[in-house]
């Protein structure tokens, strides 16, 4: 099996198998696992609340499918572009050297969220979960950003769920706590990564894998979430492509 851990939609995974994407539960844990199989990956990806009606049905059938990929959860971490989003509606103004009392109360309930969420995956049988960070600009400064992963990491350990880290943006993911992170400005020891624009095309896939495989030294790359147009050619030649390199003596 490949190291490659992609972050795909589910119907990535159902234009994989060449089927459309199918509206019933069952059908959609079919089509993940399935799907996931197809493309070559090392986890199947708990579905979001965009792709599926019911994805915690969907994420508690796939972690209890006999012989099936173990499942990767997602959440979007409390430094998302959804709370930068939240910020500049509202009229909130970026931190600098501090938090204001308006940004930081956003950045608290975008904590609480995370963390509810990362509760109710686990309550679902997810053992491991990807907290995404997205924003290009953190909207405040680092020991807020330190602050507000806190209640993510307490949460994880308590429930023995294991997190990393997937980033784009920020300068100092090691300093946020996490035993893995992977992100477009370094790793965690064991691990690579791939970002969106990767899978442009086959000409960036295969530039992208030439920096990863001449890093070297991971046991597993993971990708930032991919779009549910990306092509499932793309991520399967990376599936591919990466397990050859790790096949090697």
């Amino acid at each position: 099996m490949s190291p490659l851990t992609a972050l795909v939609p589910g119907p990535v995974c159902a234009a994989a198998l060449g089927r459309d994407w199918p509206g019933d539960v069952d059908g959609q844990v079919r089509c993940i696992d399935e799907g996931t199989r197809s493309l070559g990956l090392a986890y199947c990806c708990a579905p979001g609340p965009d792709e599926v009606r019911d994805p915690d049905w969907v994420t508690a059938g796939l972690a209890a499918t006999p012989g099936a990929l173990s499942v990767l959860g997602a959440v979007a971490g409390p430094l998302s572009n959804e709370l930068l989003s939240e910020i500049h509606r509202r009229g909130g103004k970026l931190a600098g050297s501090s938090t204001s009392q308006d940004v930081q109360g956003l950045l608290d309930d975008a904590s609480d969220a995370a963390a509810d969420r990362i509760q109710a995956l686990g309550a679902c049988g997810v053992r491991r979960i990807a907290v995404v960070e997205d924003a290009i600009v953190p909207p405040v400064d680092h020991d807020a950003a330190a602050e507000a992963h806190r209640p993510l990491l307490n949460t994880a350990a308590h429930l023995r769920i294991n997190l990393v880290l997937v980033a784009c943006g920020l300068d100092d993911a090691a300093s946020l706590g996490y035993d893995c992170w992977a992100s477009d400005r370094g790793c965690s020891p064991g691990l690579g990564y791939l970002p969106a624009e990767a899978f442009d095309s086959a000409v960036a896939l295969e530039r992208w894998l030439d920096r990863t495989r001449a890093a070297g030294g991971f046991e597993e790359v993971i990708t930032a979430p991919l779009a549910g147009n990306v092509s499932p050619g793309l991520v399967r030649q990376a599936a591919l492509a990466l397990a050859k390199v790790v096949a090697r003596p």
